[in-house]
């Protein structure tokens, strides 16, 4: 869901804004860098994620239609602290962080604005830590199949608006790679989904809620 709470509105009816489009893998900016304004997501899909040792990296948030990428930097004035990467063609329009925060400073109900948008995304990251935190690895995929079904949606054929690879997959959940392969193939045999070069089926919605909830039953009883 988009987490900007008005504060995107506000941003498309200022003038001097500049439109881009990110093809997919396309870097929108890197982690270290120093902020030079916000970007607005009008469609496609853009991975938030940390570089980590051994050239890998954790995938933090997936961000889609409505959503801000790059505030608390330069609401901060420091570099960004993770990395954005769109992971389907993604269409953005960009303020610079000057035109940004004269515009935030000439309205306090803008300040406001802010507030509001940055503590929504601090509570989508902390909703995300506890599910992948609480839950085996199978129920953190399921769990992880139904956020994104809400997110994204599916098409006529049931499959996912989103495309991810099994290696942004693991990223997301806090799997390994080859764990991530054991348990799609298990999910696969059970018929809850069918996975093939990123793009995901759901064939068993009903099924695939009763996985991701069964750690919480269990600790109930």
């Amino acid at each position: 869901m988009p987490t900007n709470t008005g504060l995107e509105e506000i941003i498309k009816n200022y003038g001097e804004l500049t439109q881009f489009i990110f093809h997919k893998n396309d870097v929108i900016f890197k982690e270290n860098d120093l902020p030079a304004g916000l970007y607005c997501i009008e469609s496609g899909s853009v991975k938030i994620h940390k570089n980590e040792p051994m050239d890998q990296e954790r995938i933090l948030h997936l961000a889609t239609a409505g959503e801000i990428l790059g505030l608390h930097s330069v609401v901060n004035n420091h570099p960004y602290t993770n990395s954005a990467t769109a992971i389907a063609e993604t269409r953005v329009s960009f303020i610079s962080a000057n035109d940004f925060m004269e515009l935030i400073n000439s309205n306090n109900t803008y300040k406001l604005l802010v507030m509001k948008s940055l503590c929504s995304r601090i509570d989508s990251m902390e909703d995300h830590i506890v599910r992948i935190s609480e839950k085996m690895s199978d129920e953190r995929f399921a769990d992880t199949l139904l956020v994104l079904v809400e997110k994204y949606g599916l098409n006529k054929t049931k499959d996912l608006n989103i495309h991810l690879s099994i290696d942004e997959l693991a990223s997301y959940t806090c799997t390994s790679k080859s764990y991530m392969k054991k348990i799609i193939t298990e999910f696969t045999h059970r018929g809850l989904i069918s996975f093939s070069s990123g793009n995901i089926k759901i064939l068993n919605l009903p099924l695939l809620r009763n996985t991701a909830m069964l750690n919480s039953k269990l600790t109930i009883h």
